[in-house]
């Protein structure tokens, strides 16, 4: 296999879903044998990871919103790539989609585009050019991203791949012994049976209605509990309405957690009872799920569907159905060997179409395809 020189991009001041690809892309590509930097903002979360794992960091001062010293960034990445002789640019938001596409055209690099929301890429005449005529080959880690590309966006089919992310599964095993100690830490009685849900606490995660569903379940499935970990601007409000529906007692709110593999093997069943058209396209936390052998309720939400697969490997429902969401929690509460079913087939599901090792020798082909054409 050929061994590139890549430069992955990443403006945002977030750390999400697509913060996590860049970071485990960047580290994956590196075990493969390629030289690989991350470019990103040094006083966020990506810096962090990176540097404590001893990935190559490149800091840039990237905007937190807007179009601010876009040419000036242009510049510093054009330099930096031409000093390192850097093969690919690899960008993955809007803001450093043009910024390394334009700094490849003039350092001689090939441009390589991962698109993570479903929302259009082509708001002016610059994104227009861009896109069509200095960015060489458009990721899309969904299905419907990848049509969004093509249908409403106008790129050329040949220049759009579908690569669905990928995670490894050594982060993520399951341990019981470390399910038993957070459920302790957490006061959870060991026989009862635990709802998870990760994420954070936006509107278009629909915690909401997990919540809602929950509380209808209980009613008939008193030893219940739910953990939801994550963190964002509803939290409140969803505090708030655990009070208001009384089910303080059997709800647990960690916040944002590190030890995730710990928190995962305290649930029994995963829930992810996301909103359409907010945003939501092929969560990472589903495949989490799924690679630690958990059976997973989820609404059918952007590209989820590819995923979870109804009645085989877990539960599909529609989005804001609280009675349909409190129907599968009860069904599965009661059905341990149900449980198990769904686990042991979506853990065969994932290992099979969604690892980290599958991911990147997927997007280092992507890389060959357009260096050497």
């Amino acid at each position: 296999m050929d061994k590139f020189r890549i430069l992955l991009l990443n403006s945002l001041d977030i750390y999400g879903g697509g913060e996590f690809y860049v970071h485990r892309l960047a580290k994956s590509l590196k075990l493969q044998g390629h030289t690989v930097w991350v470019s990103c903002r040094d006083d966020v979360l990506l810096f962090e990871k990176c540097k404590c794992e001893q990935l190559d960091v490149f800091p840039v001062a990237y905007p937190a919103n807007g179009k601010s010293n876009l040419i000036t960034n242009i510049k510093k990445i054009k330099n930096f790539a031409l000093e390192n002789n850097v093969q690919v640019i690899h960008s993955n938001t809007n803001y450093d989609r043009t910024a390394g596409a334009f700094a490849a055209y003039f350092a001689k690099a090939a441009s390589v585009a991962t698109v993570h929301s479903f929302h259009s890429i082509s708001h002016n005449l610059t994104h227009w050019f861009r896109n069509k005529y200095l960015i060489d080959a458009f990721i899309a880690d969904s299905k419907k991203i990848k049509e969004l590309l093509v249908k409403k966006d106008n790129i050329a089919t040949s220049k759009v791949f579908l690569v669905n992310i990928g995670i490894n599964p050594d982060n993520i095993k399951r341990r019981e012994e470390a399910g038993i100690k957070t459920r302790n830490e957490l006061s959870i009685p060991s026989d009862a049976i635990v709802i998870g849900n990760v994420g954070r606490m936006v509107e278009f995660k629909g915690q909401e209605f997990l919540i809602r569903a929950f509380a209808e379940s209980l009613k008939e499935c008193s030893n219940l509990f739910l953990i939801i970990t994550g963190d964002g601007k509803l939290k409140n409000n969803l505090l708030e309405l655990v009070e208001n529906l009384d089910v303080k007692r059997n709800i647990r709110f960690t916040g944002f957690r590190n030890d995730l593999d710990s928190v995962y093997s305290a649930f029994d069943i995963y829930a992810h009872t996301s909103l359409e058209g907010g945003g939501e396209l092929f969560p990472i936390s589903v495949l989490n799920a799924l690679a630690q052998g958990l059976p997973v309720l989820a609404s059918d939400a952007g590209d989820i569907s590819s995923m979870v697969i109804n009645g085989k490997n877990g539960y599909l429902v529609k989005p804001k159905d609280v009675t349909g969401i409190s129907a599968r929690i009860i069904e599965l509460a009661k059905n341990r060997q149900l449980r198990s079913e769904f686990g042991k087939t979506g853990n065969k599901f994932f290992t099979e179409n969604f690892t980290e090792d599958k991911m990147t020798a997927e997007i280092s082909a992507i890389y060959g395809r357009i260096i050497n054409k």
